[in-house]
């Protein structure tokens, strides 16, 4: 008599009967996917609309260099950051896509899609040294509020997927929100840095395990950048060496106009 896997069995029809009543539908353009899917939340199509950033692009902080334009010896994105700040990556630039994605997991409650954003983060290239050194991922952490209203912080969701997939330490507990702000979405870029001031901190007590570390510093979107750099501020003063940041969308408002 042939062996049957009964429990492999039953998940595999309970699969089927759930697909037949709650058909999985892609989040960014509400078709349908194949039940054969592995990716059951994001649709192939809709993956192979998101762009990445366009070369060339600062070896540093991906930013797209105008034609005829040298970064050296200063990006005029980057140029005028503290050297502890090694690199920034972001797994695409925004667009339809990415915007649906970062929109569904930060107000429709969607946070299911955290596993298919972070798998994107946690394949982005990064510099020899900072996959050598980085050993905490530290998200950008999300105001207590904001925290009832949504159930979750989107940005501890990415960094703990990616610390899951790279092997690292999801460490959400190392950075806090000092003092509450105002969204920053209708906000300037200098709005924005003034908005975020000092609006970060590494807790007492927990500045040793930080002293000397590369940090992954990760959250959704990179604007203007004002919020990641506050937060890696606030990193650098409690004593890590070096921080990085990842981000699974990036706003390049040229190339959107």
């Amino acid at each position: 008599m042939p062996f049957i896997d009964v429990p492999t069995l039953l998940r595999d029809l309970c699969s089927g009967v759930l697909d037949l009543v709650f058909a999985p539908v892609c989040v960014s353009c509400r078709a349908p996917i194949a039940t054969s899917d592995r990716d059951r939340l994001v649709c192939g199509p809709c993956w192979a609309r998101c762009r990445e950033l366009p070369a060339p692009r600062c070896e540093r902080c991906w930013g797209p260099i105008p034609a005829r334009e040298d970064p050296r010896p200063k990006c005029r994105t980057c140029g005028e950051w503290p050297a502890a700040v090694r690199a920034i990556r972001s797994a695409f630039l925004m667009g339809p896509v990415p915007r649906a994605l970062v929109h569904a997991i930060k107000y429709r409650g969607w946070a299911a899609a955290a596993g298919p954003m972070a798998a994107r983060m946690a394949a982005l290239r990064w510099p020899r040294d900072v996959d050598e050194e980085v050993k905490l991922v530290v998200p950008v952490p999300t105001s207590r509020t904001r925290l009832r209203e949504r159930g979750y912080n989107q940005a501890a969701l990415l960094a703990a997927g990616i610390a899951a997939r790279t092997g690292r330490t999801a460490a959400p507990e190392l950075l806090e929100r000092t003092r509450s702000t105002a969204t920053q979405t209708t906000l300037h870029p200098g709005e924005r840095r003034a908005n975020v001031a000092r609006a970060f901190g590494v807790p007492a007590g927990c500045a040793a395990r930080v002293r000397g570390e590369h940090v992954l510093l990760v959250d959704d979107v990179w604007t203007t950048g004002a919020t990641a750099l506050a937060c890696t501020g606030a990193l650098l003063a409690a004593g890590a060496r070096v921080v990085s940041v990842a981000t699974f969308a990036r706003v390049v408002p040229e190339l959107e106009r």
